[in-house]
């Protein structure tokens, strides 16, 4: 996606329909009821005095007020032959009377209008604006301009209906097209977020949206399309969508950007955040609009003040982020920048401080969200490409690891067996060979005395019962058939039992938890019992300690296993390397379970903390 190309587009589409429209030289009065209690019989007498002020170009931008306005348009220089109309492009006039005043000065309301109304009462519902009609002869007409406690911009054509329904059509589908195009990027950020599952992209949607049907808020789309039979929401439709962009903006752009706690903005955002979220819940009261908090001057301050400090700390949030080489944070400025321009440039339009041409007004706030979001887009595809390139890479490392681990297990084995081999040859093996020779000499024909008979009968049934034991310790250390027999608690009871008689060390077991094992597989069981097993090997073998302690604890999430001595204790080397301390078997295990372990040496003695995943909650969550 090119986002230059994209801009240029989307300019000269707008542009295509710019023809300027010349329009009749038409003497427009303005008057400012202070007061806001005149007659329209005061307002005629004021005018024929000569108190209406002619306006130099047919807009007036007062901002905020507690006045009503008067209009008196006199349509003698309308050329014949066309049906005129007054359009007042501004959809959020909230009270507007239209009425016509005879060559005798009688005068009658034809039209009342406004936000504060449905949109099927406009005088041409046709018409996203207001348009009102206008006839060459037959008098004077006077439009009632009713904003008060909110800021108020009225630019004004005089068009003919035709050219006004050529303009209407092409504004639908310029908005068409620059609506799809964001609409699109928005299902887009939707997809992604399906797929992938990461609230970036949800928040991206979020946002977007926001700022579209604010755009479409203030254009009076939303009141034409959305909610044209709705006097409650129309007048506060763009202060909940703009609060909604706030709200949503700050998650986007913390979101996307990567701010952190760490920041010295990120708290202030949340504030903002939850200052935002308050005050649209106050608009979305349901009190009669005259006395809702949104009429009165403070709470339009307010949203300007929100609305600016909002501004203000996305852009240094965003200059933060760059000067940390954030890559997407350069996307983020560039994308608000765009906005930024497109709405100013509209805004200085609505206030007549500077000539567009009317498309590119009309539409210079949609097109820069068009662009906006697809810089976003542009960085959001960036984001997700790197995103898939780190997970292959976390997948190959991965991948790497298991095969080392399973290297490291399948080492183990081996070296298991081996030992395994040389006990049953060295130990086993002699053992059954000394009692054969034993029985042997019983088998021959020379006289024995009794008592020597007796003896060798002796020693050979000793020595039958050390090979008994010896295969019951193997048999255990191979596949602990107690857990099967006795359960998991006893099995390990028993292990320390065995280790305690042996009187070269005493070991303390605490067990916490364990009492229903039935969801637990039987490897899991194996492992955690192989590792209780060899930290008990270890105490004594390596670490010639003469008292030590196991706890074994199960909690919802992970299960730890915690083994303190008071033995010899590691080196700073052994420490740094701890797995080439014999110690390799039970780090396989612990890998091989996606466990941690860490290992200290306070002094002397040695406190070992494994924590593993409980294995209990997946089998049930899968069963």
């Amino acid at each position: 996606m090119n986002i230059k190309y994209l801009s240029l587009f989307l300019l000269s589409f707008i542009c295509l329909f710019g023809k300027a429209q010349m329009q009749p030289q038409v003497s427009i009065g303005l008057f400012e009821d202070q007061s806001a209690s005149l007659s329209t019989d005061r307002i005629q007498d004021l005018y024929q005095k000569g108190k209406f002020t002619t306006l130099s170009s047919p807009s007036f931008n007062p901002g905020y007020t507690e006045s009503i306005f008067w209009l008196a348009i006199k349509p003698e220089a309308l050329p014949i032959g066309k049906e005129w109309l007054l359009t007042v492009d501004n959809s959020h006039v909230n009270i507007l009377d239209y009425y016509h005043s005879d060559s005798l000065g009688n005068l009658k309301l034809l039209y009342q209008t406004g936000d504060f109304f449905l949109f099927k009462q406009r005088p041409y519902p046709e018409f996203t604006n207001f348009a009102f009609p206008l006839q060459k002869t037959g008098g004077l007409y006077f439009l009632k301009v009713d904003k008060r406690k909110e800021s108020l911009q009225a630019p004004m054509r005089i068009i003919s209906y035709r050219d006004l329904a050529e303009t209407n059509m092409n504004a639908n589908l310029i908005n068409g097209l620059l609506s799809g195009i964001i609409i699109m990027m928005i299902f887009f950020s939707l997809v992604l977020w399906i797929s992938t599952r990461k609230r970036l992209y949800l928040y991206y949607g979020l946002y977007i949206t926001a700022l579209l049907l604010w755009i479409w808020s203030n254009k009076g789309l939303g009141f034409e399309y959305l909610w044209p039979n709705s006097s409650f929401f129309p007048s506060r439709a763009r202060p909940v969508m703009l609060l909604l962009n706030i709200i949503f903006s700050i998650q986007f752009l913390q979101l996307f950007i990567g701010q952190t706690k760490k920041s010295y903005l990120y708290y202030p955002n949340k504030v903002l955040q939850l200052v935002g979220f308050v005050f649209l819940l106050l608009i979305l009261y349901p009190a009669p609009y005259e006395n809702s908090v949104v009429t009165v001057k403070y709470a339009q301050n307010i949203l300007t003040i929100i609305a600016s400090l909002q501004s203000l700390l996305i852009i240094a949030s965003a200059v933060e982020q760059i000067w940390k080489g954030v890559k997407e944070a350069k996307f983020y400025l560039a994308a608000i920048l765009v906005l930024a321009l497109s709405g100013l440039a509209e805004q200085l339009y609505m206030y007549g401080s500077i000539m567009l041409n009317y498309y590119v007004a009309q539409f210079a706030l949609l097109g820069g969200l068009a662009v906006e979001a697809a810089i976003l887009l542009y960085g959001l595809a960036q984001k997700f490409n790197r995103y898939r390139k780190e997970r292959e890479t976390l997948l190959f490392e991965k991948s790497e690891q298991q095969k080392i681990l399973t290297h490291t297990i399948v080492d183990v084995q081996e070296k298991e067996r081996k030992m395994f081999a040389d006990r049953l040859h060295d130990e086993i093996g002699s053992m059954l060979s000394v009692i054969g020779i034993h029985l042997s000499a019983l088998k021959k024909n020379t006289p024995l005395p009794p008592a020597n008979h007796q003896d060798k009968l002796q020693q050979a049934d000793e020595m039958l019962g050390q090979v008994a034991d010896t295969v019951r310790t193997m048999s255990h250390q191979i596949s602990p058939v107690t857990i099967e027999k006795l359960g998991f608690v006893k099995a390990l009871e028993n292990l320390v039992q065995t280790v305690n008689k042996s009187e070269k060390l005493y070991v303390e077991l605490v067990c916490m938890g364990f009492e229903q094992i039935d969801n637990y597989p039987s490897n899991y069981l194996n492992n955690i019992y192989r590792i209780i097993q060899e930290l008990l090997q270890n105490m004594i073998k390596h670490a010639e300690a003469t008292n030590g302690i196991i706890q074994l604890i199960e909690h919802d999430d992970v299960v730890v296993i915690m083994a303190e001595d008071n033995g010899k204790g590691l080196t700073q080397e052994r420490l740094e390397n701890p797995s080439g301390s014999g110690m390799n078997s039970i780090f396989s295990k612990v890998d091989y379970l996606q466990g941690k372990i860490e290992i200290e040496t306070p002094g002397n003695g040695t406190l070992i903390n494994i924590e593993i995943p409980n294995q209990n909650i997946q089998t049930a969550i899968n069963e």
